[in-house]
């Protein structure tokens, strides 16, 4: 049977194998409209008295004050939500911010994020935890965030996801322009990016195992879930860099060759578990995939971030907990996919 499909490569080291995949992709990824993402223009309105506390642990360094991060009070007009305003930080100097001072935001369209803070005077250890509401905002509906210091490490804890999540078809610009937004973002383009490859890998998987059919479309399936899953893969590791503020060019995928190359065996290992474990296969093939994703953008990120290679063990830790966090997921995700079928 005829196909257009990339032929897999043979049996050979993970940088070579990667490296003929990537080839594959030049011309199906546009890096252009990742180039383009990280320009998007995109806003966070801060307000309250210690607004400028937080603008300078948001921009320590102020380069994209007035920009990206710009005081409600110095907005030419009081409720400036143009289409790049994404949210609405509201930071008290200290203490509960009451809600009186939060009446005027009802009307805004945009999620109002409310920082809470230790009292003055009161220590960071003094001070209850670091906690998230029980819900996220929503337009013109405030919700609160303690933070037992007003600090990057809090911050990222749960204000700054939350951030992002608000933030979500301008992530990557949010990131390139604030790296105090990098981990987080990263770690949302990884997750997405992993729950996809579950998803193409569970679903071919459930077809190796329907009788006739997938003596029929097996083999098609597993070429093209791999082909599938490494675009996925490849764009992500593009998203992840670009968020770093690096260009978007498949350069950088031969830079992370010795941190990633490890992928195409944990997918081996799916396929063969997938064939000889029939009742099993599904999951532990969906699950693999995700793991595996998880661990790539992971590296990623940590290379990224530190400039380091990932130690191995550290890898293989990383591993395994994602193994553990996959089986719930793979199971959930094609017992919802069973039910349809049905």
């Amino acid at each position: 049977m005829s196909s257009d499909v990339p032929a897999i490569p043979e049996e050979q080291g993970p940088g070579a194998q990667l490296a003929q995949w990537v080839a594959q992709f030049r011309d199906r990824i546009n890096l252009s409209v990742l180039d383009a993402q990280a320009a998007r223009p995109v806003r966070l309105l801060l307000a309250g008295d210690g607004a400028e506390e937080l603008a300078d642990v948001l921009d320590p360094e102020r380069s994209a004050r007035g920009s990206v991060v710009q005081m409600l009070d110095q907005a030419p007009g009081w409720m400036v939500a143009d289409s790049a305003s994404r949210a609405i930080i509201f930071c008290a100097a200290a203490g509960t911010v009451p809600h009186q001072a939060l009446a005027h935001f009802e009307s805004s369209s945009l999620p109002v994020f409310v920082i809470d803070r230790p009292p003055l005077g009161e220590t960071p250890t003094e001070s209850r935890p670091t906690a998230a509401h029980s819900r996220r905002p929503g337009p013109g509906t405030p919700a609160h965030y303690h933070v037992s210091a007003l600090t990057a490490p809090e911050l990222g804890k749960y204000v700054l996801p939350d951030i992002v999540s608000a933030c979500r078809d301008v992530e990557i610009s949010l990131a390139a322009s604030l790296p105090i937004f990098r981990p987080s973002v990263a770690a949302k383009i990884t997750v997405d990016c992993a729950l996809n490859s579950l998803k193409v890998a569970g679903a071919s998987a459930l077809v190796d195992h329907v009788p006739v059919l997938g003596l029929v479309l097996g083999s098609i399936a597993s070429a093209g879930d791999t082909i599938a899953i490494t675009g996925m893969q490849v764009t992500m590791l593009l998203r992840i860099a670009a968020a770093y503020g690096k260009k978007a060019e498949f350069a950088r995928i031969a830079e992370l060759l010795p941190v990633i190359g490890g992928g195409y065996g944990w997918r081996a290992l799916a396929r063969e578990a997938s064939g000889f474990i029939p009742l099993a296969g599904p999951v532990i093939k969906a699950g693999i995939a995700y793991a595996g994703t998880l661990v790539l953008g992971q590296a990623a990120s940590f290379y990224y971030e530190t400039g380091n290679k990932m130690a191995p063990e550290k890898i293989g830790a990383l591993y395994r907990e994602a193994v553990e966090r996959a089986k719930n997921v793979a199971v959930d995700f094609l017992e919802r996919l069973r039910k349809k079928e049905d």
